[in-house]
């Protein structure tokens, strides 16, 4: 068939989906797709990328049920209509209070009732666009939480970030030698990862796990600021990110990405590992737009 434009991309304002956006203009043509378009009529195109979705940890069900599984349903109906590939933009939360690890050959991830509700409007949503997609027609991505590129602090700035919220409160926003593991990726990074992914000709219809290297919150501790002591609302803030980030396995011992790092490394990419010198500035940021 013959599309339109190479890219039909949702999601172009987001933090990744900014970045993304301007790499796929540097290999091809590019459709916007905006939340509310009328899809049937609109342009076709040889892939479409949804990077769409709403990321805050709050009890917002309508959003999750909306923006995330439902879009993503609208939107994988069109791509199977036109025999477009879909790549469906995730999150290693599906890999929550899992027994065992989450590879990317593991098949589809399973609900638990301990989620947070992003996590399973996730799992949710790659449940409905494998049902939908035909065989060797669909990418899913599972991203590690994504920071800003260094030199990028500005463009990419999330202000309602688990680690932005944990940063501003200074050094007490973590605990001196905690050993709790975290995947950390930078955007610039997972959005090349995605692009180089998208234009791989190998066999779809499978998933990958962006994940960037572990970080370890000692690390966060030894960067933090040292400031002011938290305000109550900022320590009411950080008391709620702990209890949805810190559960029982850690996130970071349930999920794995050996087969899209070798892919990827096949590819000549490699991830870049954020220094010391990277979590002080990302400290002092936090402050200084907090």
């Amino acid at each position: 068939m013959r599309y339109d434009y190479d890219f039909a991309l949702a999601g172009s304002t987001g933090q990744l989906g900014q970045v993304l956006l301007k790499m796929l203009e540097g290999i091809g043509t590019v459709h916007l797709i905006r939340r509310g378009d009328v899809l049937f009529g609109a342009p076709t195109a040889r892939h479409v990328i949804n990077a769409a979705g709403y990321t805050k940890f709050d009890d917002n069900i309508k959003r999750y049920w909306q923006d995330n599984i439902r879009f993503a349903v609208e939107l994988s109906n069109w791509a199977e209509t036109f025999g477009s590939y879909f790549h469906q933009l995730s999150s290693e939360a599906v890999a929550e209070y899992r027994k065992d690890v989450l590879t990317e050959s593991s098949g589809s991830p399973r609900a638990h009732p301990s989620m947070i509700d992003y996590a399973l409007s996730k799992v949710l949503t790659e449940q409905a666009v494998q049902s939908t997609m035909s065989p060797g027609k669909l990418s899913i991505y599972r991203t590690a939480d994504f920071v800003p590129s260094p030199g990028h602090f500005a463009e990419d700035w999330r202000k309602n970030h688990w680690l932005t919220i944990l940063f501003q409160a200074g050094k007490t926003g973590f605990n001196p030698g905690d050993d709790f593991p975290v995947w950390v990726a930078t955007t610039g990074d997972v959005a090349r990862a995605i692009a180089l992914l998208i234009m791989d000709p190998r066999v779809r219809n499978r998933a990958y796990h962006l994940l960037g290297h572990v970080y370890y919150w000692s690390q966060f501790q030894e960067a933090a600021q040292v400031g002011e002591s938290a305000s109550l609302l900022q320590q009411r803030m950080v008391d709620t990110v702990r209890a949805v980030v810190r559960i029982d396995p850690p996130l970071a011992n349930c999920i794995v990405q050996y087969d899209t790092k070798q892919e990827l490394g096949e590819l000549g990419f490699q991830w870049e590992y954020l220094e010391l010198d990277y979590w002080q500035k990302y400290g002092k940021a936090g402050l200084l737009w907090n």
